[in-house]
């Protein structure tokens, strides 16, 4: 499962709680505001949406992209 992480600057204050709060290391400060720069780690566990408190965080749940062949093989076994 994938997630999109988003941010939106202007609310971002730079707190650093997202930081503090992710335990998959999603965000570092770039020019004083947080950024998702390894949002492919994201398990959503929602833990920065909740702790902001200018709710400047999304967690977007993605899925997963299966190949054609994929649903087919899994056709024949289901």
């Amino acid at each position: 499962m994938g997630f999109k992480v988003a941010l939106d600057k202007d609310k971002c204050s730079g707190c650093e709680a997202c930081l503090e709060a992710c335990t998959a290391n999603v965000f570092e400060m770039r020019n004083s505001k947080s950024a998702p720069v390894n949002a492919k780690d994201c398990v959503g566990c929602l833990s920065c949406v909740e702790i902001c408190e200018q709710e400047a965080i999304t967690v977007e749940e993605t899925g997963i992209e299966i190949s054609d062949t994929c649903k087919a093989l899994l056709r024949d076994i289901l």
